[in-house]
């Protein structure tokens, strides 16, 4: 998604529909989207001359300690997924050795059409837009996180337990005690999924 070099100071206070196109308006907030790894765009398969608009970034799940284990990480990877179910944005795979993030296409419900005439205007709004979306996305992925949490502590599972279970220490690393969590994982999230170790990939299976 290249950024367009664009002149701001000419566009401020014009109407879209004489002056700038949504194409330029999108460009020029991607230029002031470039310190971050968030875009604005539409897809191809949107038909018609007023697309949705889309907000496409990488969500980071791992910790930002990098030695810390991928096992006690897995909630907030499925909770992230469960919450990208409601976009049908969910990826198919996810390389747990990665990163890189998770590279998602958000739709926000708003069209081209829906921006202001005023070129400022509807900058600022695909700037919050951009923003917000991936704002809610996170917020969502942390709450259904604390959720799980809340009720693997009724299972006598925390973070700091199963981060002791994936260090194989002494008292921690039954292979009873880990089939537990898992069934746990999968008991409470509807995502279905399998891990190809040999590969440190999470495949996301198909819903039929």
């Amino acid at each position: 998604m290249p950024d367009t070099e664009v002149t701001p100071t000419s566009i401020w206070n014009q109407p879209v529909s004489a002056s700038v196109g949504g194409s330029s308006l999108i460009n020029l907030a991607n230029l002031l989207l470039r310190e971050t790894s968030t875009r604005i765009t539409t897809l191809q398969r949107c038909e018609g001359p007023d697309p949705e608009l889309f907000v496409v970034s990488r969500l980071e799940w791992r910790d930002s300690d990098p030695r810390k284990p991928v096992l006690p990480q897995m909630p907030r990877i499925l909770s992230l997924l469960e919450t990208l179910r409601e976009s049908k944005g969910v990826p198919h795979e996810i390389y747990l050795d990665s990163n890189d993030g998770i590279a998602v296409y958000l739709p926000t419900g708003t069209r081209i059409s829906d921006l202001p005439r005023n070129s400022k205007e509807a900058i600022r709004i695909l700037m919050a837009l951009a923003r917000d979306t991936v704002a809610n996305v996170l917020s969502t992925m942390h709450e259904v996180e604390n959720c799980f949490w809340m009720a693997a502590r009724r299972k006598g599972f925390s973070p700091e337990i199963v981060e002791r279970m994936a260090l194989k220490e002494q008292h921690y690393d039954s292979p009873g005690i880990l089939r537990e969590f898992h069934g746990i994982l999968r008991k409470y999230f509807s995502i279905r999924f399998h891990i190809q170790r040999s590969e440190s990939c999470l495949y996301v299976e198909e819903e039929v």
